[in-house]
């Protein structure tokens, strides 16, 4: 194992993914125990809303210190930044539209953050702990909406994430052109690690590939639920 140096699809990739998925199925698992009881539920609620704000404030903050803040790459504008904040919103509040953002973001966005992470430095670093430790709360927080708060997406929550989705895309579009950052990975730029973008043609051509594949996911993310409905209720 390499402890200075991160590189995708090696031992400690695959343990932390390990880490990764456990956690949330943990989490899914003794959803029964935590509903039937008010106490956990109240403090699991609790930790994972107060939880996800501390660690996007670690984060966040870890990019703000003299010596690594960079205009370029410093704002909390990515959507893993926005989906902890959404997660806050999901979990604490219970907001329909945060819950569905939540769910579709989770499984058709952040979840590049774990098969190709945007990362360089080794256990020795405290940035490796605190990056899979912040995105680690994205999926916690779906675990629970999904399996504790009981959400079940439908037709219209589709078209809320995917239109709340395409407009953040568009606005960050705008940014990356203007400016030539790279924010949402929506920019001219390409991510340090190997990652799908690679695989969609130049920019700007490979927005329009990342917008109908975007989509699609949401669309396939949505059957599972449509397909349950239907069994439910035979013709």
């Amino acid at each position: 194992m390499d402890w200075e140096n991160f590189k995708p699809f090696t031992a400690t990739h695959f343990l932390a993914l390990i880490v990764c998925l456990a956690a949330p199925l943990a989490l899914a698992m003794t959803a029964g125990r935590i509903r039937s009881n008010p106490g956990v539920l109240k403090s699991g609620r609790r930790f994972l809303s107060i939880g996800s704000v501390v660690i996007w404030l670690i984060a966040c903050g870890f990019w703000f210190y003299p010596g690594y803040f960079r205009m370029d790459q410093s704002l909390p504008l990515h959507f893993c930044n926005i989906a902890n904040l959404i997660a806050v919103a999901a979990v604490g509040l219970r907001a329909r539209v945060a819950q569905s953002l939540l769910y579709f973001w989770t499984f058709a966005l952040c979840i590049w953050a774990f098969l190709t992470p945007f990362l360089t430095v080794g256990p020795a670093h405290p940035w490796f702990w605190v990056f899979w430790l912040y995105h680690l709360f994205i999926p916690l927080a779906a675990a629970w909406v999904l399996a504790v708060d009981r959400f079940r997406p439908q037709f219209s929550d589709l078209k809320s994430a995917i239109g709340i989705t395409f407009l953040y895309t568009a606005l960050l579009a705008l940014l990356n052109a203007v400016t030539g950052w790279n924010y949402g990975f929506v920019g001219q730029g390409k991510p340090g690690q190997p990652s799908l973008i690679d695989f969609l043609g130049p920019y700007p051509i490979r927005l329009l590939w990342m917008t109908l594949i975007a989509a699609l996911l949401f669309s396939l993310l949505l059957l599972p639920w449509k397909r349950r409905k239907s069994s439910r209720f035979p013709p």
